[in-house]
């Protein structure tokens, strides 16, 4: 067994970037209990949480599954790795491509309410972009529930039955999302992916790449919770109020589909408090209510009511929605429970939807309310 020495140690290329991905862990450590993070024990608790939740996702995503040569599908947020405004109504898988070669999924398109595949890109300053979608409205089907779609800078032979999604050459990555109105009842796709160009069979790992895919797995990381905190810290400022209504695009560091509109803002409760959400839904195949943690994770759905959707909201005789948010259950049907959590995101996925009119917020006492 060979003995390497401190200085050529130090010397190393995975040194380095060994030290630069921790150097991004301890940044983003630093963002967490910084002046624009954490504004209690609790936000302090999740928010470090939230920085292993990332690396682990930075793992899958850049290091056991970032070879866009031999791309697999990963499922990105599960109950126990939340981020970015996850959905738990919502399969998000991932895999990494690059916007020069193409690529084939080939599935079947299950039950649920929704499936498609965005393509995300990166800009010369480095933010991510969404450079295509495609849904369950563009594809066809055939008769066995089966679809087939091509990834890639050229259009696919006129005799190729895929739809085509044209890739750019700052493509890095497609994210699948499903979603569901009710888990018990819609069955999932299942799809894969292939890099139809003429690739080598993956040989021995390399020094060189594994270098790359360690300084992008601390650089996501890092990036993240500085995200993550500065989009809380500017909400918070405007409590009870509906503060967002944006679309994909304004927010596209946290990899989201142009298919939904983000309405919602910050909610925060004293112990007696709730928050009155009203409004007329839109016209859409899925809407839903959820609420976040400081870090833009969705709550606890195991054990406490964190979410609503368009298939479990009990509606108004003129069809219009009173949802309320607090710490205890008012005895009203469309309760969210904060699960302890005395402040947060309150956050309508609108999908695909059509004439949208903003809810309203407005704070009213729990002995108030009938």
């Amino acid at each position: 067994m060979s003995a390497t020495s401190p200085a050529e140690s130090a010397g190393h290329p995975l040194t380095g970037a060994w030290n630069d991905f921790l150097d991004g862990l301890r940044e983003a450590a630093e963002t967490v209990l910084g002046p624009r993070g954490a504004r209690d024990a609790l936000d302090e608790a999740e928010g470090f949480r939230f920085l292993t939740r990332l690396t682990s996702a930075a793992f899958d995503m850049f290091i056991e599954y970032g070879d866009a040569a031999h791309p697999a599908f990963v499922r990105l947020m599960t109950k126990h790795r939340k981020f970015y405004g996850d959905n738990p109504d919502t399969f998000y898988d991932y895999a990494s491509i690059q916007g020069r070669r193409r690529y084939r999924i080939v599935g079947a398109r299950g039950t649920v309410s929704y499936l498609a595949f965005c393509v995300y890109g990166r800009t010369g300053e480095g933010q991510t972009r969404i450079v295509a979608n495609v849904s369950d409205r563009e594809f066809p089907v055939d008769s066995e529930g089966r679809f087939e779609i091509v990834m890639s800078l050229e259009p696919p032979a006129a005799n190729d039955p895929a739809t085509w999604v044209r890739l750019e050459p700052d493509v890095e990555a497609v994210i699948a999302r499903q979603y569901f109105l009710d888990h018990d009842t819609e069955h999932p796709a299942e799809f894969s992916i292939v890099c139809e160009d003429a690739v080598p069979v993956p040989g021995p790992l390399q020094i060189e790449p594994l270098a790359r895919r360690l300084r992008a797995a601390g650089e996501f990381v890092r990036n993240g919770t500085t995200f993550s905190a500065h989009i809380a810290d500017d909400l918070a400022n405007r409590p009870n109020e509906v503060t967002v209504q944006s679309e994909a695009g304004a927010v596209a560091a946290f990899y989201p589909t142009p298919d939904n509109k983000y309405v919602g803002g910050w909610y925060r409760l004293g112990a007696d408090d709730a928050l009155v959400v009203e409004g007329m839904p839109p016209d859409t195949r899925y809407w839903s209510l959820l609420l976040m943690s400081h870090w833009m994770e969705s709550l606890d759905t195991d054990h406490h009511r964190t979410l609503i959707n368009k298939h479990q909201a009990k509606l108004e005789s003129d069809g219009s929605f009173r949802i309320v948010v607090a710490h205890q259950d008012p005895g009203l049907a469309n309760w969210l429970d904060t699960a302890g959590h005395a402040e947060g995101y309150v956050m309508f996925r609108w999908m695909q939807a059509c004439d949208i009119t903003p809810p309203t917020f407005r704070l009213a006492k729990l002995g108030q309310l009938s």
